[in-house]
């Protein structure tokens, strides 16, 4: 049986290592939204997956040994460059940082499966490393322009575009947090909270390329989560968040005369349906496993930008 100190012990690593992979999938998926080079861009979006699905482990066993995942923490980010070498560069320094943390965390801990967690992320982010390495090698130098114009058309689009952006993103954390606290209580409440989050990091993605495509700042600041642990309290809140959320993006899409602009709004309202009948799907006892499976479909991010959506 783990000691009480040991338990704390990994409790406080591997809250540290979610703070960790959180600023990693910011920095990635940042960086794939703007280097503008499509092998590159599916890459980068590819190790970022990698970087949620260790987030994933660690908050679960965060949430196994009786702790709460610090979702709502993140390690610094780094988001631009002069060239995209040096962009490359910070994610090899990255990768680096990382392996040496959880590599001295391995020698700190002595619960299996906890070691088991580390050393598979550590492969990746070997791995990583050595991906992002020959990435550097094969780009080109390359100055971004990082022209502005102060148009106040084009202002007030991106701080609309940004306060979407951060909506979502606040919305990513809060629905894993909740998946990740209810995993062991109610594993298919859990399944469904998941795949709504990544959903909202589809809808991320689409606003951060947009944004990206005309030339705007995108602000990935931390969004204030509102932690909510009660499987009804769940519930209640998300499907008052989400009704909000849609009525709000298709009063916004219909004011907008940019095209590009109302078609992502109208798009993400018509996607904000997921909480209306899932008290009734989740209550109803009758549903066989092959039922939900039709439901509940298997952990994959997917691709995050429009094409192929």
């Amino acid at each position: 049986m783990m000691k009480d100190l040991e338990r704390e012990k990994i409790i406080q690593y591997f809250n540290y290592n979610i703070s960790l992979e959180h600023s990693a999938i910011i920095q990635y998926l940042f960086h794939a939204y703007t280097v503008g080079e499509a092998e590159t861009e599916n890459e980068l979006e590819e190790i970022a997956r990698e970087e949620m699905r260790h987030l994933r482990m660690f908050a679960h066993k965060v949430v196994e040994l009786g702790g709460d995942p610090a979702i709502s923490e993140r390690a610094a980010v780094f988001l631009h460059a002069p060239t995209l070498e040096d962009l490359m560069q910070l994610n090899i320094d990255a990768e680096i940082m990382a392996i040496n943390e959880y590599s001295n965390q391995l020698k700190d801990i002595s619960d299996e499966s906890a070691k088991r967690i580390l050393n598979r992320v550590i492969n990746d982010e070997t791995a990583h490393s050595k991906i992002f390495q020959k990435m550097k090698e094969n780009l080109r130098s390359m100055i971004k322009d990082s022209s502005s114009q102060k148009e106040q058309e084009r202002i007030q689009i991106a701080q609309l575009l940004n306060e979407i952006l951060q909506r979502q993103y606040k919305k990513i954390l809060e629905e894993l947090y909740q998946s990740f606290i209810t995993r062991f209580k109610n594993p298919h409440l859990s399944d469904e909270l998941e795949q709504k989050a990544i959903d909202k990091m589809k809808h991320f993605g689409w606003i951060a390329e947009e944004l990206s495509e005309k030339g705007y700042e995108i602000d990935v600041s931390l969004p204030s989560v509102e932690k909510v642990k009660e499987e009804k309290s769940i519930i209640n809140y998300n499907q008052s968040e989400e009704q909000k959320s849609q009525e709000e993006f298709l009063s916004l899409s219909q004011k907008a005369e940019n095209p590009d602009l109302r078609w992502i709004l109208e798009r993400i309202a018509k996607r904000e349906i997921h909480y209306t009948d899932l008290k009734k799907f989740l209550d109803n006892n009758n549903l066989s496993e092959k039922d939900y499976s039709k439901i509940i479909s298997a952990f994959t991010v997917g691709s995050l930008f429009k094409r192929g959506s």
